[in-house]
């Protein structure tokens, strides 16, 4: 109940209600006195008349008379009266059309058209009220199928009182989820799209070469045997990229969908690096090349082991394949006042500047890479990884000098 009486519309028809009302009544009050007031001027003009009939006849009735009009009569001679007056078919039942001081008046018709104009004013503060009520809710009807049609450019007014301002607030709340919503499966949508073409256009070039060579081994029975494992070890060689792209672009399809959730836990990066490193000690050894851990041995970060091995493994790996044989990778632990840094840097060719802002982004290739085999997919698969677990990756590089990816997390104590 109180809900209702707080709303503004109540209010609004509860003030224009009573002041209607005080408005009729005071017309009410004054044309009851103006009817009470020709009454009496009828009694009085009909007792005057009495009074002068009675009076030509009997002039010593004055006294008598007077008394009786100006100070009532005794029950008895009112009885007595009555019964007089009935034997002419003049009593209390007689109707207010023949009764000679009220035949002019005509009462009840007055009152009940009175009551009537009374009713009309009210009925139209009611259809007046009713309308603002009626327009907000096409306002509303018209929201909502603004919203059906995905358009939510007209909110509904919020700053309003009572139970529209709750339904608007309400309203709109809903239409930014379902927006939200939306755009979120629109986002989805088309990271799909993308993801598969990028897989599609990525497979390409190793799916062909595999095509070729296997025609080669079936057209050419008489193939010498070293020629033979050349093409195998080529097919192998594609194999392992094709395994490599489709394992990475579905962990980064994972991660960016949502699907993976990162645990939380205390992790010694010290002896993650080490890991890492450990995981890339054959290609090291390949390449005649040193990689270097300083510092950190008691620092600590907050996060999932696995998956933040995995993005170290592919930054120390892409410096490593940037690095020149029997070249050196240094990673240094770094402990700051908030912060835990992890930097690894190389002394190869370096990254182009026009290069540098693009190079997290999935498939992205330099003008100056060296590469002949790199997709681009590692380096945004470790972005994705240390910020979706809190962290920042940022990348400084001076062209043909080297690049030093700097990783920050928020320092985790013991």
């Amino acid at each position: 109940m109180l809900d209702v009486i707080r709303n503004p519309e109540w209010k609004s028809v509860a003030v224009k209600f009573i002041a209607l009302q005080l408005v009729l009544g005071m017309l009410m009050f004054f044309f009851m006195n103006h009817q009470v007031g020709r009454v009496n001027q009828v009694i009085v003009e009909q007792n005057a008349a009495i009074m002068g009939h009675m009076l030509k006849k009997d002039p010593q009735l004055e006294q008598e008379l007077v008394s009786y009009i100006t100070q009532g009569v005794q029950p008895a001679e009112v009885e007595e009266g009555k019964r007089i007056l009935a034997t002419y078919g003049y009593g209390s039942d007689i109707s207010i059309e023949d009764q000679p001081a009220l035949s002019g008046l005509a009462l009840p018709m007055k009152a009940t058209v009175l009551v009537m104009m009374f009713v009309i004013p009210v009925m139209l503060l009611l259809l007046w009220e009713y309308r603002k009520v009626f327009g907000r809710i096409n306002r509303i009807s018209h929201a909502a199928e603004q919203v059906v049609e995905r358009q939510f450019d007209e909110p509904l007014p919020e700053d309003e009182e009572g139970a529209f301002g709750a339904l608007g607030r309400s309203f709109n709340a809903m239409a930014g989820r379902l927006n939200n919503t939306l755009q979120l499966l629109q986002q989805e949508k088309e990271f799909l799209q993308n993801l598969l073409s990028d897989i599609s256009h990525q497979l390409k070039t190793p799916l062909s070469s595999l095509i070729i060579y296997n025609e080669n081994l079936l057209k050419d029975p008489k193939m010498k045997e070293d020629m033979k494992a050349s093409f195998l070890e080529r097919s192998r060689q594609q194999l392992d990229r094709m395994e490599w792209l489709i394992v990475s672009l579905l962990k980064l399809a994972r991660i960016e969908a949502g699907s993976i959730v990162f645990r939380k836990n205390e992790i010694r990066i010290r002896d993650l690096i080490e890991d890492a490193a450990f995981s890339l000690q054959l290609l090291s050894e390949q390449n005649k090349q040193t990689l270097q851990i300083h510092g950190g041995e008691d620092l600590l970060i907050q996060g999932d082991d696995e998956w933040m091995k995995e993005a170290f493994i592919n930054l120390m790996k892409n410096a490593m394949e940037h690095t020149p044989e029997g070249g050196v990778i240094h990673v240094r632990l770094e402990e700051h006042s908030l912060f835990s840094t992890v930097v690894i840097q190389d002394y190869g060719e370096g990254i182009h500047p026009e290069d540098v802002p693009h190079i997290f982004k999935r498939f992205y290739r330099g003008k100056s890479n060296s590469k002949s085999q790199g997709i681009g997919i590692g380096l945004s698969l470790s972005k994705v990884l240390i910020e979706g677990q809190g962290g920042q990756i940022t990348v400084f590089s001076k062209h043909g000098e080297g690049t030093e990816f700097r990783v920050l997390f928020l320092k985790s104590t013991r």
